[in-house]
């Protein structure tokens, strides 16, 4: 058989070397393919790459068939002898009876093919990236086997660098030309498929550092044997125990083989068959990581390949992206920041404008409401129903008090020095045990007293509507709500995440923090959850998130939320620190304005008639003489006709001469008069020009006819 074989191999089985030598590239291996089969008389010849997928496949770079070009086809090489040389990397021969040997290469049998030899081409690093292979529908004997397969050998590391070259020249023309869409995500899975496929290892994925966990890290996207695995997406996985925690530094991190007993804790790497690992840190411009891209293989991953042009091509494109994508956050939440503040000042205005009038008409129908039970004998049939007048008031008045502070228009007190923590423990001890629907709720407090200028009452009710909500979004079933107060100090990076706040003062601030076990929220839900009446929950008037918002713009502070779908939300409040709480005695009070339980005599002042009387009205029901005046100059009048008094209750905003005004006037005629001022839209002393005035109790409308005592009579 040799001596007929050499005869139809032609003669000499010669090769045109100058030729091949012209040429690089595609042309080169056409050119190539063409020449061994005519030389060798085969049938078939193919030079095809190695394509890591869900099973192994060869893409058909140049090929020669029956004389005629097939084209860039691929096909599964598990079932054929191409599979045996990519995974030996050894040259395999069969010059007779192939398909005895491969009965389910369907190829084989369908064309009639009898022998075959296959050479492996490998890269640089020496790893498998394609092969060389020759068929024959006859025997061709051993010895002209061994002069092909010699043939073959010979011109093996070429092809296997013109591979290369092809290979980077793909990934080159595809990592300039950049992702096919505008979407992140899907330029963060067309390159971590590039990866994979470039470097033709089982497995390729992106991650970025969480900036506000550092211990773990957000996968962006992986690709594993071709496919991308969209469940790896966005998952966040703790640094410990696995190689990547060894990319938190700038340098690579390589396990050329021993994977599985260097992290014995990865389960997934013993269930995934995989030996090796390639890790590559991604910094910024100022050298920090920001995040990583690691590569995963069943067989050895040699040092040569963390030192390709490809990898540090891929780690600038991938670079590039991570930044653009931290761009890309960081506009989003001055977007949000600045949406927030927009319509923060828009109901600001708004507020403004009605409140004042609407708690107007509040105030008077409470006072009428509680003068009208105040005459009812009990049991009178009317008293019910006046009484849920009543309490419809008192709901109304809370639900323009959310409006309000959400609007930044709350209270006019002054704040004073006073503890968070001390705030906290008395909020939850005022918030009922049924509310808490079963809910565990863990104090974890900082040690010590948190000193900051707060006023007790608003902090109190943002930190009770947060509980509410925790509570809320656990839903049925246990669950654990977290209250934190810490000390710290916001740092530049700190200060872009807020939601509000970003201009808060620098230095030492105060944290609450309010977190919850519940479902957590999408991105979307996040950005919206501060607007007024917008709730998930049936049956809520949505205004308690947003009440806390302005909360926290009046005490010149700053809000961050961190909330994921299935992980739970995490609110954080920041407060800037002052010295030591002040020491409270809320009984004493300058000795120019002690009141005394024998106040009888007073003096009430309001532009609204209707107000005015009912104030008035509920004063005489403990046996107060009362003059009124309606603004600056009839109280003045007043005074100086019936005066002294022993108290005087003055509306903030009125035409012309307002309330602080109206009690400066007072004062100088009689110094030392007790006096509560009361508004439907506070304006604090200071704010109005007169500091020296911080001390007055204010009461905002409307209020019960006991707020109205307990501010006149104690």
């Amino acid at each position: 058989m040799d001596a007929s074989g050499a005869a139809a191999l032609g003669e000499g089985g010669r090769l045109d070397p100058g030729t091949l030598a012209r040429l690089s590239g595609q042309a080169f291996c056409q050119a190539f393919v063409e020449q061994l089969a005519q030389g060798f008389g085969a049938d078939l010849v193919t030079v095809g790459e190695l394509k890591v997928m869900e099973t192994e496949r060869i893409r058909v770079l140049a090929s020669w068939f029956d004389g005629q070009q097939l084209g860039d086809f691929e096909y599964e090489a598990c079932v054929t002898p191409c599979h045996d040389v990519v995974l030996s990397g050894a040259p395999h021969v069969f010059p007779c009876r192939v398909q005895e040997l491969y009965p389910d290469d369907g190829m084989f049998i369908e064309e009639g093919i009898q022998s075959y030899a296959g050479v492996a081409l490998k890269n640089s690093a020496g790893e498998t990236a394609g092969l060389l292979q020759a068929a024959w529908r006859r025997e061709i004997g051993d010895g002209a086997a061994q002069q092909i397969v010699a043939v073959m050998e010979q011109f093996a590391p070429r092809l296997g660098a013109e591979i290369a070259g092809l290979q980077t020249l793909a990934a080159l023309t595809s990592l300039a030309a950049g992702p096919d869409g505008t979407s992140p995500r899907e330029a963060f899975r067309q390159l971590a498929g590039q990866l994979q496929g470039a470097l033709k290892v089982r497995s390729a994925f992106i991650a970025e550092c969480i900036d506000d966990r550092p211990d773990c890290f957000r996968v962006l996207a992986c690709c594993s044997e071709g496919r991308m695995l969209a469940g790896a997406e966005d998952a966040v996985v703790p640094y410990d125990g696995t190689p990547c925690a060894c990319l938190q530094g700038p340098e690579n991190f390589l396990v050329p083989d021993g994977l599985q007993e260097a992290f014995p804790s990865q389960d997934h790497f013993r269930t995934q068959n995989l030996h090796s690992y390639l890790g590559i840190p991604v910094t910024d411009r100022n050298g920090s990581v920001i995040g990583h891209f690691a590569l995963q293989h069943d067989r050895e991953i040699s040092q040569r390949t963390q030192e390709s042009e490809l990898i540090a091509l891929f780690a600038a494109r991938i670079g590039l992206e991570l930044r653009r994508r931290k761009a890309e956050k960081r506009r989003r939440q001055a977007e949000a920041a600045q949406l927030i503040k927009r319509k923060t000042e828009c109901l600001g205005l708004l507020a403004g404008t009605i409140s004042h009038e609407f708690n107007n008409l509040l105030a008077s129908m409470q006072g009428r409401a509680e003068l009208a039970l105040a005459h009812l004998k009990t049991a009178h049939p009317a008293q019910e129903h006046v009484q849920e007048v009543e309490q419809g008031l008192q709901d109304s008045a809370v639900l323009v008090r959310q409006l309000l502070n959400y609007a930044g228009s709350g209270s006019g007190r002054e704040r004073g020095a006073c503890d968070l923590n001390a705030i906290v423990r008395e909020t939850m001890r005022l918030v009922p045990v049924e509310r808490r629907k079963g809910k565990a709720v863990v104090l974890d407090l900082a040690e010590g007293e948190l000193a900051a200028r707060m006023d007790p009452a608003q902090v109190g009710q943002l930190l009770t509507n947060l509980v509410l909500n925790a509570v809320e979004a656990i839903g049925p079933g246990a669950g654990t709500v977290t209250i934190a107060t810490r000390r710290t100090c916001l740092d530049d990076a700190e200060r872009r995440k807020l939601l509000k706040g970003r201009k808060m003062p620098a230095g030492a601030c105060l944290l609450l923090e309010v977190r919850d076990t519940g479902g957590g929220m999408g991105q979307d839900t996040v950005t919206r959850i501060f607007d007024p009446f917008f709730t998930t929950k049936p049956g809520s008037r949505g205004l308690g998130l947003a009440a806390a918002l302005g909360i926290i713009s009046r005490h010149q502070g700053g809000l961050a939320v961190d909330s994921r779908k299935g992980e739970g939300s995490a609110f954080r409040f920041y407060f800037p620190a002052c010295g030591a709480p002040d020491q409270q005695d809320g009984a004493v009070l300058p000795a120019a304005r002690q009141r005394g339980a024998g106040a009888r005599r007073i003096l009430v002042v309001d532009d609204e008639d209707t107000v005015r009387r009912a104030v008035a009205g509920l004063l005489q029901l403990r046996g107060c003489e009362v003059q009124q005046a309606d603004g600056y100059d009839a109280a003045l009048a007043q005074l100086q006709a019936n005066g002294p008094f022993d108290g005087a209750v003055i509306d903030m905003t009125m035409p012309g001469r307002s309330g602080w005004e109206t009690l400066s006037g007072l004062l100088a005629l009689q110094p030392g008069l007790n006096a509560v001022m009361m508004s439907g839209f506070a304006i604090s002393a200071a704010a109005a020009g007169f500091p020296e005035l911080a001390d007055i109790q204010v009461l905002d409308k409307p209020f019960t006819k006991e707020k109205l005592y307990k501010a006149v009579f104690t």
